[in-house]
């Protein structure tokens, strides 16, 4: 599995290099974000290289997957916990149900277990 991660890196590695490389002219062109909000404001940014625009992108996309998995990784790591715990406190009243004496008050007959 991990040969098979390596190998889906390097190819898009491979293709964002190639991406890159044949579109440098239109990445280079500079753009100005404007949020025009009616009768309010209107933000104009500095203008930027398109190229910075889909790396800021990218680089917030990543930040944004990572606090998922970790807050996943949070709930996960305290539902196992929960888990254990329950799985421990079935595991003590399993044992002490095995410890129990048996009484010769038996529920059943020996004819019935032959049924």
């Amino acid at each position: 599995m991990r040969f098979i991660k390596v190998l889906f890196l390097l190819a898009l590695f491979v293709f964002s290099i190639l991406f890159f490389s044949q579109n440098i002219e239109v990445l280079q062109q500079e753009l100005t974000l404007i949020l025009d909000i009616p009768y309010v404001v209107t933000l104009h940014s500095i203008p930027l290289p398109f190229s910075v625009l889909i790396l800021l992108a990218f680089v917030v996309g990543s930040l944004l997957t990572m606090v998922y998995f970790i807050i996943d990784k949070f709930r996960s790591g305290s539902k196992l916990k929960e888990c254990r715990t329950r799985m421990s406190s079935l595991e003590q009243e399993l044992n002490s149900l095995r410890n129990l004496p048996i009484s010769a008050d038996q529920p059943y007959s020996e004819n019935e277990e032959d049924k």
